[in-house]
């Protein structure tokens, strides 16, 4: 699933249940960017940084607990909404980690044999 999806499948939650009123404000208040970041964002078809991903996804966790505390069904229901997006947002943190460890492993060993084949 892309980070795109996850992003608008949480917006459209909690723009659903009034949690937030506009995107920028989703932005603000659960990625931890401003709207001009995530235009950059999107003209440049990047991911948000990891550490966005990660706040959002701890943001889901956090509300998450405190809504499997209430009694009435449509709380839980929300808290186990949270739990998915969460889990999905945990999923995308890995891949892209390990995609750029990867990468970085990769540009190393092609440094080394041009170093190897100079020398």
């Amino acid at each position: 699933m892309s980070v795109k999806t996850v992003i608008n499948e949480t917006y459209q939650l909690l723009n659903g249940i009034g949690a937030v009123s506009s995107r920028k404000e989703f932005y603000k208040n659960w990625l931890n960017r401003s709207d001009s970041y995530m235009r950059v964002i999107n003209f440049y078809q990047k991911s948000p940084s990891t550490n966005s991903l990660a706040v959002c996804s701890s943001k889901l966790k956090y509300y998450a607990n405190l809504l499997k505390e209430k009694e009435d069904k449509q709380s839980r229901t929300v808290a186990n909404d949270f739990n998915l997006l969460s889990q999905k947002f945990d999923n995308l943190i890995f891949e892209q980690s390990t995609n750029e460890w990867i990468e970085k492993e990769k540009k190393q060993k092609e440094k080394d044999a041009q170093i190897h084949i100079l020398n």
